[in-house]
């Protein structure tokens, strides 16, 4: 299904199609809109099946707690050390679009080997090998793939594309958790993880076609290839903490921004691990009530971006901002007070209005950061800070919630979260 673009989204963009009245496929730029909402859709499908079910399957493989988080945490070391070298590459290269697809089909082929996993001698750490080393090409492929899209959308669309993008995403990606959590329950175990992993890998392929038929506004001279240092590229690994010092020492707004950002995401992924963990170990929930959670959230989200994209151009970028991770810093305390399953599927549906602002107003903001010469470095740096913090919060969480029980642990998320909160309202322009 294509979702037709209003007349009042055109606006500054090819507005001569509309009134010559030519089709959408003669003008790139729209072109380029409707394929980025038809690629979401598919990875829609893939977060509601890997996205959603992969902790789970590992949960019911055996993993330990500690493993838990390791599969959170050892992607995102990976991460941190190939994020700022990544970037320079991803600057190498003129074209985005190109980069973007190499590197993307090297992370979404090891979906594929997900589904083999029952057979082979500890299954669950392979899930953390394989986990892991798809994070190699998924950090180029994340940065080209904001770069790209910064390239393709004028800035007069991006926060409706990016809103449209997101509710669309949600709205399939709670449809495929749903169906396929009554599907698990219904199928013999390890088969019915397998053939949810599967249709998690077909999607991602249909999605990256999708991505391939992209292209560029701007005309790219087939005769520029980029010339790539590796060498260069691979010293940088190291480099790479000194030049973020740099930057930082050159561009306080943007430090504050990023000490803001290791607050608030340190907070976001402590408890993170321990939500599956408390729901299928310490509840007993089935797969289809983890699945609910997952629908209740995904659902009151889509359903939001309207409301907060509104609320963004009421209150701003800033105070829009503080208000949804205020929501976001409260859900762990209150996620630890329930334990009925309809308790816990409606505090996710709130948890969920509050994720579409937080989706919507921190990418805004830190666009407002970004410099015109070094996108994709600022963009690399915010990364790097952000994948930091998923790198030791998982950790922490399941250690402490090895000492201390996963309660604590909920509470010291939220006040962590509530710190983050009031960095952001101090560092984030009014305007």
């Amino acid at each position: 299904m294509t979702y037709p673009i209003p007349f009042s989204y055109t606006k500054g963009v090819d507005i001569e199609t509309f009134r010559q009245g030519k089709k959408w496929k003669e003008s790139i730029a729209l072109r380029n809109i409707v394929l980025l909402y038809g690629e979401i859709a598919f990875i829609g499908i893939l977060n509601g099946t890997v996205g959603t079910y992969l902790g789970v399957f590992a949960i019911r493989l055996g993993a330990s707690n500690t493993l838990i988080g390791l599969i959170s945490s050892l992607p995102a070391l990976i991460t941190v050390l190939l994020m700022y070298p990544s970037s320079q590459l991803v600057n190498l290269w003129e074209d985005k679009i190109e980069i973007n697809k190499w590197s993307l089909f090297f992370t979404r082929i090891f979906y594929l080997p997900l589904v083999f996993v029952p057979y082979f001698p500890q299954p669950a750490l392979l899930i953390l090998i394989i986990v892991t080393l798809l994070a190699i090409p998924a950090t180029a492929g994340n940065i080209a793939f904001n770069v790209m899209f910064i390239e393709l959308i004028p800035s007069s669309l991006r926060a409706t594309v990016l809103s449209n993008r997101n509710m669309l995403l949600m709205f399939v990606q709670i449809l495929t958790s749903t169906l396929l959590g009554y599907l698990l329950d219904k199928t013999r175990f390890p088969v019915n993880f397998q053939i949810v992993m599967f249709i998690g890998f077909v999607a991602s392929m249909i999605s990256l076609y999708l991505m391939t038929l992209l292209r560029p506004v701007k005309k790219i001279s087939v005769e520029k290839k980029p010339t790539v240092n590796w060498n260069s590229i691979f010293l940088s690994i190291g480099r790479q903490f000194r030049d973020i010092l740099e930057i930082f020492a050159n561009d306080k707004l943007f430090r504050d921004f990023q000490l803001a950002t290791f607050v608030f995401y340190l907070g976001l992924y402590i408890p993170m691990p321990l939500f599956n963990i408390r729901m299928v170990r310490e509840l007993h929930f089935s797969n289809f009530l983890v699945g609910l959670t997952s629908t209740s959230s995904g659902l009151v989200m889509a359903l939001s971006y309207l409301f907060w994209n509104k609320q963004g151009k009421k209150l701003g970028i800033r105070n829009a901002l503080f208000w949804s991770n205020l929501g976001i810093a409260l859900y762990p305390v209150i996620f630890s007070l329930f334990r009925s399953p309809y308790e816990i599927i409606a505090i996710s549906g709130v948890s969920g209005f509050f994720s579409a602002g937080l989706n919507i107003f921190m990418y805004m903001a830190l666009i407002s950061f970004l410099p015109a010469d070094k996108k994709a470095e600022y963009i690399a740096i915010n990364g790097v800070i952000s994948n930091i913090s998923l790198s030791i919060g998982p950790i922490v969480g399941t250690q402490l919630s090895n000492i201390m029980g996963t309660t604590p642990v909920f509470f010291i998320g939220t006040i962590i979260r509530f710190i983050g909160t009031c960095l952001y309202l101090k560092c984030v322009p009014r305007n």
